[in-house]
C-alpha cells in the first residue's frame, strides 16, 4: 500500500495569496507530479490547515483544485479550519456520530485513524481532544485490527517539539492521548502537520513523522516563543509505503527547478557552478 501526505494548504478564494504565496498554485503542481509519477497510489491525505481563514470560498478553490488529482482524496481538520462552511462544499467528508471530522479506515494492508483536533472555541491555535473525541478516538484502538500496522494522523503535535512559538499552541491534552496508548494499543506510526516544519521522532514508543507545509513554512528557530517566523522554504510531500509491517517515508522537494546530474560524471564533480551542472 501507498499513499501521498500533503498538510497545511491554507487555501484563500480563488487567485488568493498570503505571504506572496497562491496556495492554489503550489497545490496544481503537487497535483501534476502525483498523477504522473504515483498511479499506484491509494490515497492522497491532507492533514488539516485546509483553508486559511476557513472561508466557504477557500474550500470551494480548493475542491475545484482537486478536481484534477485521480487519487481518491482524504480531508483532515486543522486549528485554521472551520467545520460548517468545510461540510458546506465537502459534503461527503467523514463524519463520526459526534460531528467531527474523522474515521477509522481499515485496508488489506493497513489501518489508518483520523482525528478532528479543532478547536473552534478555544483562546488560540491550540488543538484540543475533547472527551466525545477521545472517546472516538479509544473505540477506533480497540476495532482497528492487530495483523496490520495501525497508523494515527492528527493534525496537532501532542507533545513538545523544541519550537517554542509552535509549542504554545500544540494539543492542549496530550497527556490523555499517551494514557490511551498505554491503555489500550500504541499506533504503529503517528503522522501530523501545523508545526510547517519536517520532524520525526519517538515520543511515547510512537515513531512519528511531522510533514513540511505545501504552503509558507515555519523558519528553525529554537528560541523565539512569542511570534511566529516564516520562510519561503521549498514544501514537500511525502510517500508513503507499507510492505507487511514495514513502514518506508519518502519526502519530495516538488517545486524544485535545479539541475539533476550524475556524481559519478567527472565533469559535475569538477563544476565551479551550478550553472555547469547543466539541466
Amino acid at each position: 500500500m501507498r499513499f501521498v501526505i500533503l498538510t497545511d494548504t491554507h487555501f484563500l478564494e480563488q487567485g488568493g495569496t498570503n505571504y506572496a504565496i497562491d496556495p492554489a498554485e503550489r497545490l496544481a503542481a503537487a497535483i501534476e507530479i502525483i498523477n504522473r509519477e504515483h498511479n499506484d497510489i491509494s490515497f492522497v491525505i491532507i492533514s488539516g490547515d485546509l483553508a486559511h481563514w476557513g472561508q466557504l470560498e477557500a474550500y470551494g478553490n480548493l475542491k475545484s483544485t482537486l478536481a484534477s488529482l485521480r487519487a481518491p482524496v482524504l480531508l483532515m481538520m486543522g486549528n485554521h479550519d472551520r467545520r460548517m462552511p468545510f461540510r458546506e462544499v465537502f459534503s461527503d467528508a467523514d463524519k463520526d456520530p459526534g460531528g467531527f471530522v474523522q474515521s477509522l479506515r481499515v485496508y488489506a494492508s493497513a489501518s489508518l485513524i483520523t482525528l478532528d483536533t479543532l478547536d473552534e472555541d478555544g483562546p488560540n491555535h491550540a488543538g484540543v481532544l475533547c472527551p466525545k473525541r477521545l472517546s472516538f478516538l479509544e473505540t477506533a484502538l480497540r476495532e482497528a485490527p492487530l495483523d496490520r500496522p495501525l497508523l494515527l494522523f492528527q493534525h496537532h503535535p501532542p507533545f513538545a517539539t523544541g519550537l517554542p512559538h509552535m509549542d504554545r499552541i500544540m494539543l492542549r491534552n496530550g497527556a490523555e492521548e499517551a494514557e490511551m496508548f498505554d491503555r489500550i494499543r500504541r499506533p504503529d506510526y503517528m503522522f501530523m502537520g501545523h508545526v510547517h516544519r519536517p520532524i520525526s521522532g519517538v515520543w511515547q514508543g510512537v515513531p512519528f513523522h511531522i510533514q513540511r507545509a505545501l504552503a509558507h513554512q515555519v523558519a528553525f528557530d529554537l528560541h523565539t516563543r512569542e511570534r511566529i517566523p516564516g520562510t519561503h522554504e521549498l514544501p514537500d510531500y511525502a510517500l508513503v509505503s507499507v510492505t507487511g509491517r514495514d513502514i518506508m517515508i519518502h519526502t519530495r522537494s516538488f517545486l524544485y527547478d535545479g539541475p539533476i546530474y550524475w556524481l559519478s560524471d567527472p565533469a559535475a564533480q569538477a563544476a565551479a557552478s551550478v550553472a555547469e551542472l547543466g539541466t
